[in-house]
């Protein structure tokens, strides 16, 4: 099949060549239309040279192991699978890495189980939530939870003392606690 008509293909479609036949065409299709989302995603967790490896683990991982999986959505799938990866190589270089309170466990799911939308949904609201914050409050919680800074540390990062690191951190919790109330998740 020439390769003019595996764009045309959805990428369940391509994913189910890969997963079938070992379509070495339809798998450098997927990794042109998502290596860069891929990338992005794990920017947001790891340094660039890790996500760069982070980003061809998980191709490597659609390559080797797809078939374990019934993947109805590639997208969302694709996107849970990315914040493992980040996850377990963050995991594996500090073990004591401690996830935001009542956050969902991300592991990679089998069966129908990762078709589950609405934890998509929740993890999209709280990225536009966090987006939504004043950007000291944005940066205090994501230096507090995803960089397990202490308050001393974000006050010197954020040329603050550390009350305030304080008070950006309840008020953001607080204004995170309020988007999601006003959402229909």
């Amino acid at each position: 099949m020439p390769q003019s008509t595996y764009r045309n293909l959805l990428d369940e479609e391509l994913l189910y060549k890969v997963v079938q036949r070992k379509d070495q065409e339809a798998m450098n299709l997927l990794y042109k239309r998502y290596a860069h989302l891929c990338l992005g995603i794990s920017i947001k967790y790891l340094p660039l040279e890790d996500a760069k490896d982070a980003t061809q683990q998980v191709f490597l991982k659609i390559w080797q192991d797809a078939e374990k999986h019934k993947i109805k959505f590639f997208k969302p799938w694709l996107y849970t699978v990315v914040r493992n990866q980040c996850l377990m190589q963050l995991r594996k270089s500090n073990p004591s890495i401690v996830s935001l309170k009542n956050e969902i466990d991300f592991v990679e799911y089998e069966d129908n189980s990762h078709h589950n939308m609405e934890q998509e949904t929740i993890l999209m609201k709280l990225e536009a939530c966090l987006e939504n914050l004043e950007t000291s409050q944005r940066e205090a919680i994501e230096l507090f939870y995803k960089g397990q800074k202490t308050y001393s540390e974000i006050a010197v990062i954020q040329n603050a003392d550390e009350k305030s690191i304080k008070s950006y951190l309840q008020n953001g919790r607080r204004n995170l606690k309020i988007c999601f109330g006003k959402s229909k998740i």
